[in-house]
Order: C-alpha cells, then sequence, then structure tokens
C-alpha cells in the first residue's frame, strides 16, 4: 500500500490536497511533514480547555485551517467542531470532542512519521 493510500484509508482526502498543490506529490509531502511540526509546536493537550479561552481557541483555529489546508478531513472536522465549542462557550464538550479527535490525530501522524522514517 503506498502512502497516499494509507491516507486516504484514514479518512484524508488525498485527490483534494493534491489539487491544491497542483499534482505535487513531493509538495504534498513536505506539507505534511510541516502539518506535523506545526502539532509539536502548537501542542493542545486536554487541561487546555480550562481558564482563558482565548489561546486555546487561535490555535485551534490554526490546527484547523492547516488541517483543511491539506484535506486532512477527518482532523480538520474534529478542530472545526472544537472551535465552534469553544467559541460557544462550551470547553467541556470541546474538551471531550477533542479527546475523540486524538486517537485519529495520532493515527494520521503516525502514518506520516513512517513515511519520514529512513
Amino acid at each position: 500500500m503506498t502512502f497516499l493510500e494509507e491516507l486516504k484509508n484514514l479518512g484524508v482526502d488525498t485527490d483534494e490536497g493534491l489539487e491544491r498543490v497542483m499534482g505535487d506529490s513531493g509538495l504534498y509531502e513536505t506539507l505534511l511533514d510541516l502539518f506535523v511540526e506545526t502539532l509539536q509546536d502548537n501542542p493542545v493537550a486536554p487541561e487546555d480547555f480550562g481558564g482563558d479561552l482565548e489561546p486555546l481557541i487561535k490555535t485551534v483555529h490554526m490546527l484547523k485551517g492547516a488541517a483543511g489546508n491539506l484535506s486532512l478531513t477527518p482532523v480538520f472536522r474534529g478542530y472545526n467542531s472544537i472551535l465552534g465549542l469553544l467559541r460557544e462557550g462550551n470547553p467541556v464538550q470541546a474538551r471531550r470532542e477533542f479527546e475523540a479527535l486524538l486517537p485519529v490525530q495520532t493515527q494520521l501522524l503516525a502514518c506520516i512519521r513512517r513515511r519520514q522514517a529512513p
């Protein structure tokens, strides 16, 4: 199974993602690597869903956009839902959504990292 097929099996719309980069699979893979770095540099944790939500809202908005630009559909949908709940003032439900998203995000990151491994 190819890398792009693995991503597709995880719910990623690789056709749309490749369209966004004019079919350049090398560029798409580079951008996926950058997405991994973006998540590492902007971590979100369950304990972030208390107190001042503004920094969390900004981070979730940025991650939603990054996932959407790469057509990482399940991650995009998860962060989109979380963002809506945060903006509605419902951090408890947003945290539940985030906890449900974590295994999906972890699988996707593991897939990308396997491709990165020498």
